[in-house]
């Protein structure tokens, strides 16, 4: 199994951080192989609805730090978001990455 986590938290040392790495930790020891992102320390952009991935090509167009995490989340097998509640919602930085 392939396991994609994301965290959205702006802080690397957080409660998110800690729960997802706990998770993480269990699962590779039941042999998951496991790929975790810091979007907070990626360089990209939102969606910028250029309809590139619906008309021309089967990915994203934009050539950020964010290709090669949608190419690891497109192949996974689940997907974990980790953050924290800002708010009332998710953190700005998995906002974007959803959009």
């Amino acid at each position: 199994m392939n396991i994609v986590c994301l965290k959205g938290s702006p802080r690397s040392s957080g409660n998110s951080a800690a729960i997802a790495e706990r998770l993480l930790a269990a699962t590779a020891g039941l042999g998951a192989e496991t790929y975790v992102v810091e979007l907070n320390r990626l360089s990209y952009s939102g969606c910028q609805g250029c309809y590139a991935c619906k008309m021309k090509l089967d990915r994203c167009i934009l050539d950020n730090d964010l290709a090669a995490v949608l190419a690891e989340v497109k192949t996974a097998d689940a997907v974990v978001l980790a953050t924290p509640v800002y708010y009332g919602d998710v953190t700005g930085q998995l906002k974007c990455f959803i959009d």
